[in-house]
């Protein structure tokens, strides 16, 4: 009898070490990729700067300030020197539904932040309620010779003060304290 070497038919499992070989995953190999992309993450999480919770996001208000000095009859209150220790964080101007509204946000000294809110709009009542978060009356104040509505909201966080003037109404509104409010308010001059 002869020995013949029989080829296995096209299709058939190749032998160990072929092309099946190098394409079945190993255990040891995908632990490893795992764990560098792990440590990959960490480094860079690591070394990119975090923002830090305390630092202050200073803006120029000057772009919305200058927007709302092209409306007519438009009066601008302005603090006139920003006291020491606020900086103005947010601003915007817009006309919408209410009128022609400027929104200077700033961070006070000692915490909180302050709202200077303006409208020559129509509708004072439902702006001072938008803005003062639906505060309630509260008194009247006397800041720098002119007479303001305290408001303060029903959770007791944010306090506003109210001037109604000849052509438009003010709201100074916060988390700071009463008396910082009191003390932006009486910075505020016509800035036209």
């Amino acid at each position: 009898m002869t020995n013949t070497m029989v080829s296995p038919p096209p299709g058939a499992d190749t032998p160990p070490g072929g092309l099946r070989e190098v394409l079945v995953p190993r255990w040891r190999t995908i632990g490893v990729s795992v764990a560098a992309l792990v440590a990959a993450a960490l480094a860079l999480l690591l070394a990119l700067p975090r923002p830090h919770p305390s630092a202050v996001k200073v803006i120029n208000p000057a772009k919305s300030i200058a927007v709302a000095r092209t409306i007519p009859n438009f009066p601008l209150y302005l603090p006139a020197p920003l006291p020491a220790g606020w900086y103005p964080n947010s601003s915007r101007f817009s006309l919408d539904w209410i009128g022609a509204v400027l929104h200077i946000g700033y961070l006070a000294p000692g915490g909180g932040y302050v709202g200077l809110e303006q409208t020559t709009g129509a509708n004072k009542r439902v702006f001072v309620s938008t803005m003062s978060a639906g505060a309630v009356f509260d008194g009247l104040v006397t800041v720098d010779g002119m007479v303001w509505t305290h408001l303060q909201s029903d959770r007791k966080t944010q306090d506003s003060l109210v001037w109604y003037g000849p052509r438009s109404v003010v709201v100074v509104t916060g988390t700071t304290t009463v008396a910082n409010l009191e003390r932006f308010a009486a910075s505020l001059h016509v800035g036209r």
